[in-house]
């Protein structure tokens, strides 16, 4: 089997000749290091490498295949997402948010600014034009170029992350008690913008989407599945049936008490399963046989401070929990990311390669 059609199997449920592996990120330093530090190589080559079946995170390149504004206009402050200098296949609005950068220069959200009524005057500002040309224009050429035989995804939201990252935790919690229409609108705005997105998404080449919204820590999601219902769900399924190709949902943490919930919305897969979390066998005994399973190989520990033999023995152990009859994708717990263990990593592909075959 291709590549391609080895991941479309296991989304639909289906056993191809052996496990898929596929990332939703995988930091660009990451990848230098495992090409020995080269940064001209395609999507292909570094799949191939690893044994890897699709992609849909950035890549270090872009040279001639970039498109850039004309030069006569005036730069605005969306043009980064109008015209991306390096491949990328996200589709996800920027948060609305004050950000910071750690000390390892990782950017993150310092603070929410969606935080009453007047701050819905920021969505103008912060959100880039939904139809703008360009940035759909510039990944039909990468698909084209650089897709060979592998599955190629786009990562957007259904609006939920966006909602909790603009408005931060807090903020959102006491907003479900003091101003629900608040949080409402603000859902509806943010699924509104991905709506107009996948109009022009769906007509690209893409074989399917990752729809990436955290929604739990490793204790509990942040809403019952009462609040889900009412606060969530309706704004997510308005997305979600706009989705005209197969889709995994993404959400770290412990999704159990909402997964029945969740499931209404017709993903085709759940990611990462994160191990401190979610039980694999178990979600392959519940739910296996509703959707495919993908991930659940540690982050936490495992690929960044075990040892190959570890990686080893967990790939090993994911497989015969959760590939029997299918419906299983290899992946991490998350992502991978910058500060894993290069021969871990490695550990991972040769793993699979020895147990991944059906």
């Amino acid at each position: 089997m291709t590549p391609r059609e080895r991941v479309m199997m296991a989304l639909r449920g289906g056993q191809p000749d052996r496990v898929p592996w596929v990332e939703g990120e995988f930091e660009e330093a990451l990848q230098v290091r495992l090409m020995g530090g080269r940064t001209d190589y395609t999507p292909g080559e570094l799949c191939r490498a690893l044994g890897m079946d699709g992609f849909g995170f950035h890549f270090p390149i872009g040279g001639d295949l970039a498109i850039k504004p004309p030069p006569d206009r005036t730069r605005s402050t969306h043009d980064d997402y109008y015209f991306p200098q390096a491949i990328t296949f996200d589709f996800t609005p920027p948060w609305i948010a004050e950000m910071g950068r750690d000390s390892e220069g990782r950017a993150f959200v310092h603070k929410g600014l969606l935080v009453d009524r007047d701050s819905l005057a920021l969505f103008d500002s912060y959100l880039p034009d939904p139809d703008h040309p360009a940035r759909y224009e510039t990944a039909a050429r990468w698909i084209e170029r650089y897709r060979e035989d592998y599955a190629v995804f786009a990562r957007i939201r259904l609006g939920t992350a966006s909602l909790i990252e603009s408005m931060g935790l807090d903020v959102f919690a006491y907003a479900l008690y003091d101003d629900p229409d608040l949080v409402k609108e603000i859902h509806r705005r943010f699924s509104d913008w991905s709506l107009r997105v996948l109009e022009h998404l769906n007509r690209l080449d893409f074989d399917f989407f990752w729809v990436a919204d955290d929604l739990a820590d490793t204790k509990a999601p942040w809403v019952n599945l009462e609040m889900y219902d009412e606060f969530l769900y309706p704004y997510q399924k308005v997305v979600a049936d706009a989705i005209r190709k197969p889709w995994v949902l993404h959400s770290d943490g412990n999704l159990f008490p909402i997964l029945d919930g969740l499931l209404k919305l017709g993903m085709n897969a759940i990611h990462p399963i994160q191990p401190s979390a979610m039980d694999l066998g178990k979600m392959k005994d519940q739910y296996g046989s509703r959707v495919c399973l993908i991930g659940n190989i540690d982050l936490d520990y495992t690929l960044t401070r075990g040892t190959p033999a570890e990686v080893h023995a967990e790939v090993k152990e994911r497989i015969a929990a959760a590939a029997t009859g299918g419906g299983y994708i290899l992946s991490s717990g998350n992502s991978l990311t910058d500060y894993c263990k290069i021969d871990n990593v490695w550990a991972m592909a040769h793993a699979l390669k020895k147990y991944g075959p059906y």
